[in-house]
């Protein structure tokens, strides 16, 4: 029996209120940026310090990337397969970066379970790993200025880009 005017509608209420329970908020507490906590995404770069960035082969790319403040939430992670990252910030200027470590076995999706936040305090730079995935950062003032240094054409040919909320049903939130 098919339903119809009034009974139909109790149903179609029933699944968005089923489908809306699906979506959850992950919050993320921001934490210091050590060498230690942050060597499974990247590395951190300080004074005279120097650093190998693996390009695949590719030609050099830098660029200045400046990002305005935003509320720090998000639901999409990327990542570069072939490409290492390296980001300077300038004029030690101050945000958060949200990273999940590169995937196991080639998988495609971020493990949630290992989403990390860090303040960039603006004294140092950081290397991201090959597949690490990541979101640009979120300003901790009106907008921050990174010099990076990556792959050419790393956004065009080797940008993995996921939807959290679409396939895993995640919003994440970062608290200061």
């Amino acid at each position: 029996m098919k339903a119809t005017g009034a009974a139909a509608a109790p149903a179609r209420q029933r699944e968005t209120a089923k489908s809306e329970n699906l979506i959850h908020t992950i919050q993320l507490a921001v934490q210091p940026m050590t060498a230690e906590a942050f060597s499974p995404y990247g590395e951190i770069v300080t004074e005279r310090g120097n650093i190998r960035l693996d390009l695949d082969g590719g030609q050099a790319s830098i660029a200045a990337q400046t990002v305005e403040a935003r509320p720090m939430t998000f639901d999409f992670l990327g990542r570069h397969l072939r490409s290492e990252q390296f980001f300077a910030p300038l004029g030690g200027t101050k945000s958060v970066i949200a990273v999940a470590p590169p995937s196991e076995n080639g998988t495609a999706m971020p493990d949630i379970n290992k989403l990390a936040a860090f303040l960039v305090d603006g004294s140092c730079a950081f290397k991201l790993h090959r597949g690490t995935w990541h979101v640009s950062a979120f300003p901790l003032t009106e907008a921050v200025t990174f010099l990076v240094l990556d792959r050419e054409n790393t956004l065009e040919e080797d940008y993995d880009l996921r939807d959290l909320k679409t396939s895993l049903g995640v919003v994440v939130e970062i608290r200061l």
